[in-house]
């Protein structure tokens, strides 16, 4: 299964996988098994290293390119695995964030460890998936940082290719962000829709992009030569 979310640069025929456009890696956010689903494949949380807010291509997106043709041709991820304060609040937090999210709006959320769309090679980790339609984005970020969400009332900028690159990889129409802090009385929760025109260039970049980590892994894989298609 994780092979098959890398079909696009290992050389494997799109084609004969038509009947199964998207992966869903059934594991924990965080895992070994999460870490090595994620190797070599431009993830959502990253989109920002690709692309701009704007639509451009970001000055960031050469050396994340590197680090994903890295991580195919010597099988090592390049995480060191570092957990920040501020990341380990956020695991923390997330099972009561969500739980939270799912009685104030009277829902379902169904967890996933990581989707992969084969036909964009490229995958997310979402923090919910709800009904066939929509998808979770949970934050739960410092104080002074939730209250500058709440003050704002829309999504972050700096969380829009995340949110947008997920509505790409899952094909889904909405997102819901949603910021949590349990020592606050009231919480975020922004509905996000699809921008089909940024959507559209995220998309572009995200081909250029697989297409140059595909490129990197067919001329210096030791002892192999892979394909491209």
């Amino acid at each position: 299964m994780i092979i098959d979310g890398r079909n696009k640069f290992l050389g494997v025929d799109v084609d004969s996988l038509s009947d199964k456009i998207m992966d869903i890696i059934d594991c924990d956010q965080g895992s070994d098994e999460w870490f090595e689903a994620r190797m070599g494949i431009p993830s959502a949380s990253n989109f920002s290293r690709i692309c701009t807010t704007t639509g451009k291509w970001s000055a960031q997106a050469d050396a994340y390119i590197n680090e994903l043709a890295a991580e195919v041709i010597t099988g090592q991820r390049s995480s060191n695995g570092f957990t920040s304060e501020a990341m380990q609040r956020g695991t923390d937090l997330e099972p009561q964030a969500r739980s939270n999210f799912e009685f104030m709006h009277d829902c379902d959320v169904y967890e996933i460890g990581f989707c992969i769309n084969n036909a964009i090679g490229a995958g997310c980790s979402p923090d919910g998936l709800i009904g066939t339609d929509a998808g979770l984005e949970i934050k739960c970020p410092m104080g002074h940082n939730h209250l500058a969400y709440l003050r704002g009332g829309v999504l972050p900028t700096k969380y829009i290719q995340q949110v947008q690159g997920s509505l790409l990889v899952t094909e889904r129409d909405v997102w819901h962000f949603y910021s949590y802090h349990p020592d606050f009385g009231e919480q975020l929760m922004v509905t996000v829709n699809r921008d089909e025109k940024f959507i559209g260039l995220l998309k572009d970049h995200l081909e250029r992009a697989t297409d140059n980590i595909g490129e990197y892994i067919a001329k210096f894989k030791k002892g192999e030569r892979y394909v491209i298609k």
